[in-house]
């Protein structure tokens, strides 16, 4: 009886230790398809390409007379923003940055000025990550002619120093420009001037006038360029 009863439980031990090795098994050979099926990993939600355009609207208020540094700079997206069919940002979703440095006009310094920094893509299902960008356009909302975009040749992944300048025009100018990811420069400001890239760490636009004090509305259309995080 004895040795049946040690028989038994042998039995059952090795049973046991054989139940628990499949078992191991079978969760090993599951876990990767688990982890395999979160939703939206593509890399694209990590950054965008670089030299990648958008077409925003400003949705605050900016100027050289009450602005300081630190505050907060919202872009919302106008127009998805695809690579060939696919799309990479939705329309509504909002590209966030700082004030970065803003200085008053007055007879002492050479000129009113503003420089931006836009560093987060905040998308509409609350995911986010970090982007630089440019700013190559600038327009009114109201009052645009065609005749106030110049062009800037583009800052060639460097820091650059070329400048795009505006004019206001008048009630019978307004209308008639659909701005576009390729848009490239300013219109519908006096004696505005833009500055795509000043610096590169960070990556900085700065908008000045040397006539005096000016406004960037919330409404003002915004072309913005990914250049990297």
């Amino acid at each position: 009886m004895r040795k049946l009863a040690a028989t038994s439980i042998a039995l059952t031990l090795s049973w046991a230790i054989f139940a628990g090795a499949q078992s191991a098994r079978g969760n090993t050979s599951q876990a990767p398809a688990q982890s395999s099926t979160s939703p939206e990993t593509s890399v694209k939600l990590a950054s965008l390409p670089k030299g990648t355009r958008l077409v925003g609207e400003l949705k605050t208020k900016m100027d050289t007379k009450h602005s300081k540094a630190g505050q907060a700079v919202v872009v919302e997206v106008t127009k998805d923003v695809k690579s060939g069919e696919e799309i990479l940002l939705r329309k509504g979703t909002l590209i966030k940055g700082t004030i970065a440095q803003v200085q008053e006009y007055s007879k002492g310094k050479s000129s009113a000025e503003l420089e931006i920094v836009l560093d987060n893509v905040v998308q509409k299902n609350g995911e986010q990550f970090a982007n630089h960008f440019a700013i190559f356009a600038l327009a009114a909302k109201l009052e645009k002619q065609p005749g106030d975009i110049y062009a800037t040749g583009g800052y060639k992944g460097l820091a650059s120093s070329a400048s795009t300048s505006g004019r206001a025009g008048g009630a019978a100018d307004s209308g008639g420009v659909d701005v576009t990811p390729q848009t490239t420069g300013i219109f519908g400001f006096d004696g505005v001037e833009l500055h795509p890239l000043v610096t590169m760490t960070p990556p900085t636009a700065a908008v000045n006038s040397s006539s005096g004090n000016f406004v960037l509305n919330s409404g003002t259309e915004i072309v913005l360029e990914s250049v990297g995080q």
